[in-house]
């Protein structure tokens, strides 16, 4: 599970926000435009925030990193997105 909480970590980095990968598991997410910061967690195949909201599945990263940068008020920094077909 960590390989994915690495992947979903380059899809924020993308988009220009900081990043931590801790030894527990948890990702930590921010920007430097404010002080808000996101804690994500995998739940089985999906990510979750700190709060318990369901930020997206297992092989979606790039739309999960998006709804991250979204719930940060991160200014827009496009990355790829994930296909939908």
């Amino acid at each position: 599970m960590d390989s994915d909480l690495q992947e979903l970590s380059g899809h924020l980095r993308k988009r220009g926000l900081r990043v931590e990968l801790d030894a527990a598991g948890f990702l930590r997410a921010g920007t430097s435009v404010n002080d808000l910061v996101e804690e994500i967690a995998m739940a089985g195949v999906r990510y979750i925030t700190a709060l318990g909201h369901e930020i997206g599945e297992q092989g979606r990263e790039a739309t999960c990193a998006e709804r991250v940068a979204h719930l940060l008020a991160a200014p827009v920094q496009t990355g790829p997105r994930d296909r939908t077909s």
